[in-house]
């Protein structure tokens, strides 16, 4: 974002940097970069940004002191996943009421990839009878466009092969074959940035178990 002339203080946007996403979505940040390029002969200035989801903005960073022309900068926190902004520079002498705003632009922050895989509706790892070991995985994403699902082990033997690809969500029965561990994976993925993330289930299948009595005895004479 660049100042013209700070006696008629015109601003033209320069740098985006992009957001940098973190576990809490409400941590999200952007760095906005702003530049003064003439300040009037008057070199006692304060900038600052507008920033919001819309026009109206709704939200500014502090006001910054600055001395004469350079850049300067600002960093926006508690910024929303997923989220288009709009924001704009602005800028004024100290001891003049002349605050001027330069042209609305916009960023959009990052949409990163969510992907839950279940087995029976659990997370983690379960244990079931061999006389129950048809299973159901199920899932769910979030800012994925495709997904691919993949047999990670299985026990030796087993021709159980749960691959290929998979709609964004939804739910399959899967027979297991053989006792022993197994483990299942999904990956889903967002095109436009080329971000993955990955989910895994395993399931534990109890060796069939047998049961058997004496019974009593008939003799014959």
């Amino acid at each position: 974002m660049k100042i013209r002339n700070l006696s008629l203080l015109t601003l033209v946007t320069a740098i985006l940097v992009a957001t940098v996403p973190i576990q809490n979505a409400l941590a999200v940040s952007a760095t906005l970069y702003g530049e003064v390029t003439d300040d009037g002969g008057d070199p006692d200035l304060y900038v600052w940004f507008q920033y919001g989801k819309t026009t109206s903005y709704g939200y500014e960073t502090p006001q910054q002191t600055k001395y004469g022309t350079g850049e300067f900068s600002a960093t926006t926190t508690g910024l929303e996943m997923c989220t288009t902004y709009h924001y704009r520079a602005a800028a004024k002498h100290k001891n003049y009421d002349d605050t001027k705003y330069g042209e609305d632009k916009t960023f959009t922050t990052e949409c990163p990839v969510e992907v839950d895989l279940k087995v029976n509706n659990s997370d983690g790892l379960i244990t079931v009878p061999y006389r129950n070991r048809t299973v159901t995985l199920s899932w769910t994403s979030k800012y994925a466009d495709t997904c691919t699902a993949e047999t990670v082990s299985k026990p030796s033997g087993s021709n159980v092969n749960w691959s290929g690809t998979k709609s964004t969500s939804g739910s399959e029965p899967v027979t297991l074959d053989r006792a022993g561990l197994y483990t299942f994976k999904l990956t889903c993925k967002n095109n436009a940035t080329g971000k993955t993330q990955s989910d895994t289930v395993q399931v534990d299948v109890q060796q069939p178990t047998l049961g058997v009595i004496t019974k009593g005895v008939v003799i014959t004479y």
